[in-house]
């Protein structure tokens, strides 16, 4: 394969400008004072019909299938309880968003409660051991890659998606991975990787991590709790790009998940790069310019082998690219999405 011409990598640059709330503000501003200036002279059954058109121009029902997040229970691979959460356009182009390692969905908060939501069917659910799905203490429901691959499969089937893209964050990667290769790929309509990892358990996967987090990943990892909390918070300041509301859920996410599950997740060995270079999807993969965690290089090796695929950077942003910088991800999201399913 040509890598030169299937690679394409644009870095991203400075803020998108929001206008659409401003614009509703100002235009409903507008109505109500040229309303009331109009009502000094009307007299009452002419004011009482005013009245009705302006409360009829700025009160207009959103789409009767766009709903607000909900969640249910389903069962995942071994019959492990998963919460799934869904959101959004049930009549749009489907989105699924796997979060990752030591998280849970509300990673991807911006993305549920944002402009998506208008367009866009949402799911994401929290993966086995992690938020409030079910936490096994057993190994074995984190090292086999089957069990992942059927937690995808299941979602995907309860919630009946027509091809979704389907967004990988960080470990997200191993999970799309093990779907595709228990289940092909034929019911999905393209991929985002978000700061991915697809290797693991070889020097080729510890190369692709930061100095930073290797240092401390052991302390992450161990059952001393005081070792762990010490470690943990350390891992979630380098997951973010700045302090604030954002640090905080990190780490409180990363708390909920037991030691036992952390130290199974990363005793994998896998390598993905068969499932890679055969991929026939449309892909994209976005990776944080300041990323602290995952190195850019994890990015551009699978863009290196997926024919076709687009690295996006996303200078000064971390390895919570999607909520440092949220509206240019959801942007650059939507974009894709739109690219995948031209016809919705």
């Amino acid at each position: 394969m040509d890598i030169s011409r299937s690679r394409r990598i644009r870095r991203t640059r400075g803020t998108h400008e929001t206008h659409g709330t401003h614009e509703t503000h100002t235009t409903r501003t507008s109505r109500w004072t040229r309303f009331t200036r109009f009502a000094l002279v009307l007299p009452l059954p002419l004011l009482c019909l005013a009245c009705t058109d302006v409360v009829a121009a700025d009160t207009d029902p959103p789409p009767p299938n766009v709903i607000d997040e909900r969640s249910e229970v389903i069962q995942g691979g071994g019959g492990i309880d998963l919460v799934v959460y869904e959101a959004g356009n049930l009549d749009g182009p489907p989105i699924v968003f796997i979060h990752g390692f030591s998280q849970n969905n509300l990673a991807w908060e911006r993305q549920f409660s944002g402009p998506l939501a208008e367009e866009f069917h949402l799911v994401g659910f929290d993966l086995r051991g992690h938020g409030a799905s079910g936490h096994p203490v057993e190994a074995e429901a984190y090292t086999d890659s089957q069990l992942w691959a059927d937690d995808l499969a299941a979602v995907l089937q309860r919630k009946g998606l027509d091809r979704p893209v389907v967004v990988g964050w960080s470990y997200g990667g191993y999970v799309i991975a093990d779907y595709i290769r228990s289940y092909g790929s034929e019911a999905l309509g393209g991929l985002a990787f978000v700061g991915p990892v697809t290797k693991a358990g070889s020097n080729e996967a510890f190369a692709m991590l930061t100095d930073e987090v290797l240092a401390i990943f052991e302390d992450v990892l161990a059952a001393d709790l005081r070792t762990s909390l010490t470690a943990t918070r350390s891992f979630a300041r380098l997951m973010t790009a700045s302090a604030g509301d954002d640090f905080e859920t990190v780490y409180g996410s990363a708390m909920m998940v037991r030691p036992e599950a952390r130290q199974a997740m990363f005793s994998r060995e896998l390598d993905n790069d068969d499932i890679l270079s055969s991929l026939d999807l449309p892909t994209v993969a976005f990776h944080g310019g300041s990323d602290r965690v995952v190195r850019t290089s994890a990015s551009e090796h699978i863009v290196d082998l997926v024919p076709g695929a687009e690295l996006l950077v996303y200078d000064g942003a971390g390895h919570t690219l999607f909520m440092d910088d949220p509206q240019r991800f959801n942007d650059d999201l939507a974009a894709f999405v739109r690219s995948v399913h031209p016809d919705r």
